[in-house]
């Protein structure tokens, strides 16, 4: 689970987030964080430089934080708190912060077509689901028989 600093002020809202985050498995530190969760969209700004970032907003504050996710913030947590909410934000942005490229190096000196990208992609995620093609298109977000028309015209172009 994800490495979470906490920049909020409130004390009861901070202790019922990091207790939240906790019984989810999730870590909370002081630094050498993966995300960060802020109660400000300054503060998420802050750290959006160093760490996948959230602001914590209620829905009167939405616009403040769609601004801040223009400027590098990750997303925002509304309040009041729904459980599962939090922890999945904060898992997203951590991920998106330590991506890491599914293509060695070297594959970045020649330009790719995206057909080629899209391809990659789908087998990288093909091989992460042992081959199972409904877990891979749920993954993708793309129907099952979208994913049997890709992968059925990618073996008919194949030269055997």
């Amino acid at each position: 689970m994800a490495r979470i600093a906490l920049d909020i002020s409130d004390p009861s809202q901070r202790l019922t987030l990091k207790v939240m985050l906790e019984s989810e498995g999730h870590e909370i530190v002081a630094s050498d964080a993966e995300a960060t969760i802020a109660d400000t969209p300054a503060g998420a700004l802050a750290a959006a430089s160093v760490s996948g970032a959230l602001v914590l907003t209620a829905a009167s504050g939405v616009p403040e934080a769609v601004a801040a996710m223009r400027q590098g913030v990750y997303g925002y947590i509304l309040l009041p708190l729904q459980p599962g909410e939090a922890g999945l934000m904060a898992s997203r942005a951590a991920a998106r912060r330590g991506s890491v490229s599914p293509f060695p190096a070297d594959a970045y000196e020649t330009t790719l077509s995206l057909a080629e990208v899209e391809k990659r992609h789908i087998e990288s995620v093909l091989r992460a689901c042992r081959g199972n093609q409904v877990k891979a298109a749920r993954i993708l977000n793309i129907g099952r028989n979208t994913l049997w028309r890709k992968l059925s015209s990618w073996r008919n172009s194949t030269p055997s």
